[in-house]
Order: C-alpha cells, then sequence, then structure tokens
C-alpha cells in the first residue's frame, strides 16, 4: 500500500511521461524516466541490459518506427503499488497498440514490475522487468488492472 500523494507523484514523474514518451516515440523523453544506473531485464529475450544498452535499443526501435510510418502506443494497468518515500515497487500489465503506416493494428500485452527510486526529488525507474507470459496475458486479464489514475486503490 501508499500514500495516495506518492502514487500521484509516481504518475506524474514517471508514468504519465512514460505513456507520453512512447506514443511520441521520443527517446530522449522516455529515458529520462529512468534512472542512470536502471537495470532492465526483458523476460521474453531473456537478456538483462544496463542503461547504455537498453537506450540504444530504444533510440534504434522509436527511429524505425518513426522511418517506417508506424504509431505505437503503450496502456498501463496496476495490480499492485507499494511505495514509501524514496523508493516504490509497482507491478501490472500492459497493452500495447502498434498500428503500422497502412492502418493495420496489432496488439501486445504482457506484465510488468518495476521499482523506483526518488532521487533529487524526482522519481525514476531503476528497476524495470516485463514479460508477456508466454503469450497469456491478455484483454481479458489487462482489463483486471487498475487504471493509472486510479490512486486510491492501493490507498492505505
Amino acid at each position: 500500500m501508499a500514500d495516495e500523494a506518492l502514487l500521484r507523484e509516481l504518475n506524474n514523474d514517471i508514468w504519465h511521461a512514460f505513456t507520453s514518451a512512447y506514443a511520441a516515440r521520443d527517446a530522449a523523453a522516455f529515458l529520462a524516466v529512468h534512472a542512470p544506473d536502471l537495470i532492465r531485464v526483458g523476460g521474453p529475450e531473456k537478456q538483462v541490459h544496463r542503461f547504455d544498452e537498453y537506450a540504444a535499443q530504444v533510440g534504434q526501435w522509436f527511429a524505425e518506427l518513426i522511418e517506417d510510418g508506424h504509431n505505437v502506443g503503450i496502456e498501463l494497468r496496476f495490480t499492485e503499488r507499494i511505495a514509501s518515500d524514496d523508493v516504490a515497487s509497482e507491478r501490472g500489465v500492459f497493452r500495447i497498440v502498434l498500428t503500422r503506416a497502412g492502418g493495420e493494428e496489432r496488439l501486445f500485452y504482457g506484465r510488468f514490475h518495476t521499482f523506483a527510486r526518488k532521487v533529487d526529488g524526482r522519481w525514476r525507474i531503476a528497476v524495470d522487468y516485463d514479460s508477456d507470459e508466454g503469450g497469456t496475458v491478455d484483454d481479458v486479464a489487462f482489463a483486471t488492472g487498475t487504471q493509472i489514475d486510479d490512486t486510491a486503490a492501493f490507498a492505505g
């Protein structure tokens, strides 16, 4: 559980910026919500990366999306939000909508678990893990998560 004010800070510093930068395919803004000592774990690819490696991947992917005329968006829903004054653990489900230049949409689902730290008055993702759960996450699982701005659901 967490204080609602802390969850609103996390939303403002991380989650709203994260989803906006993702949709804009803005690598610099997207990476700005991550700590410089980030540990990034990709479950489907079974790889662990540091910030520099992750930044290169994100930069390349966003550039390819832009070059090919594709749009992308990500929606997050939470299943657990635990935070104290300067550390937080948050788990949930995500849905990525990839819209190809020709209008075709593809949906991707998965689960995430992040750990964040507040440094110099601002929250940053320090550890980010995601997995597609072997394709078992779907719209039904996504719908069971709690929307980002429903901070009351995790306050206590």
